[in-house]
């Protein structure tokens, strides 16, 4: 295997754990406590991750991440 493919599965592994988060999170605000222990301690997890980092911190990453995928996007 390559540095190039072991990047790529690794991104795909990135990139799943987002969407399954993203998920628990989706999944929450529809049906709130309803949605069972796993569902709610991921929310939990990530409202206080949220409220935990200083907001600009966030707005940097999402600025830098931002800007990784339009340059990437560009070159492609």
């Amino acid at each position: 295997m390559t540095f190039e493919s072991i990047s790529r599965i690794g991104w795909r592994v990135i990139e799943l754990a987002l969407m399954a988060v993203l998920f628990c999170l989706l999944a929450y605000i529809i049906l709130g406590d309803a949605s069972g222990s796993f569902v709610h301690s991921v929310a939990m997890n990530a409202i206080q991750f949220s409220q935990d980092v200083p907001s600009g911190t966030l707005v940097g990453f999402g600025l830098i991440a931002f800007l990784y995928w339009f340059l990437k996007s560009r070159r492609e």
